[in-house]
């Protein structure tokens, strides 16, 4: 939250320390409400973790004198130049673009890194970025993950839960990184491998409620959502328990055998809005307790007292 402020970990023209991470970072945040970085939209990831903490920061210690920013946009993305500077509103701020006033490319830019330190020097982004597969770079993408497995075990479980609590939370928009992982190629076996020792931990039986909603001129709202943390456990457990009440109660449930969610709809989402979507779901124990604010009074007027429910509770 804005209200907690900014830790500035080292302000210097001399480092000395490298921080591999803050005291709270995207991914914290992804991994606490269950989700992924969005395709669709402005890339609000980098908004948040990136560009409004380094604009309150530059408020701050620039106190609106003039001053120059130089962003590394490279040749190959003109376009960002003017995307950054409409963008731009910090009082005394000019926006410089060094690589593409030199016209240098992403490929002129590592063959100067390679010469200058006598290393390769890959392009530095996430490790659960989404946005690969819109660049392009998928294939490259993946292969830098194979080298990775136990990187790619977190990523995996990040997904599979986010995916848990919505399935239409893929981390490259149509296609998941679990469906691109082969188990016949040992590369790939790694990686799953990786990914089910991730899984070997407390699990948690959710509750999750969302609405979609129509403002007063009929446009579509934010989706708000609930989530209930019920119980802790180990998965099978808990998917046993959940597979138990809900054949008794009549509601099926989709079980994953070789990674253990289980899921009953109670609420199936359906096409047209305004509409409600109500489960209970099984997955890794890291999604916290969060709703949103009037969700209970806003899921009241919609449904008027027509509430499933299974004694989970």
């Amino acid at each position: 939250m804005k209200a907690a402020g900014i830790t500035v970990l080292d302000d210097s023209r001399r480092p000395e320390r490298l921080f591999a991470r803050g005291p709270w970072t995207l991914w914290d945040e992804l991994e606490s409400v269950g989700t992924v970085p969005q395709q669709a939209g402005t890339r609000k990831c980098s908004l948040r973790a990136k560009g409004e903490v380094g604009d309150r920061w530059l408020i701050q210690v620039m106190g609106g004198r003039p001053f120059r920013q130089i962003m590394g946009f490279n040749a190959d993305e003109p376009g960002r130049r003017f995307g950054d500077a409409a963008a731009s509103k910090i009082p005394g701020r000019t926006g410089v673009y060094p690589l593409i006033d030199w016209g240098w490319h992403r490929q002129q830019c590592e063959d100067y890194l390679l010469e200058r330190f006598g290393a390769h020097w890959p392009k530095s982004y996430c490790t659960f970025c989404c946005f690969p597969v819109s660049m392009g770079a998928l294939p490259a993408h993946l292969e830098r993950i194979r080298s990775h497995p136990d990187i790619a075990g977190e990523v995996l479980r990040l997904e599979y839960t986010a995916m848990s609590l919505n399935p239409n939370t893929r981390l490259y928009g149509k296609r998941s990184l679990l469906e691109l992982l082969d188990p016949a190629r040992p590369r790939d076996r790694a990686c799953l491998e990786a990914f089910e020792r991730e899984l070997d931990m407390p699990w948690a039986l959710y509750h999750v409620r969302r609405l979609f909603l129509l403002s007063g001129s009929g446009e579509r709202r934010p989706v708000m959502r609930s989530t209930e943390c019920l119980d802790i456990g180990r998965p099978q457990q808990l998917a046993q328990r959940l597979i138990t009440v809900s054949e008794r109660h009549g509601v099926d449930v989709e079980h994953d055998p070789l990674y253990g969610r289980a899921r009953a709809w109670l609420r199936p989402r359906r096409e047209a809005w305004p509409m409600a979507e109500e489960l209970f779901v099984t997955t890794p124990a890291r999604v916290i307790d969060k709703q949103d604010k009037h969700f209970e009074r806003e899921w009241h007027a919609l449904l008027s007292g027509s509430a499933a429910r299974l004694p989970l509770a």
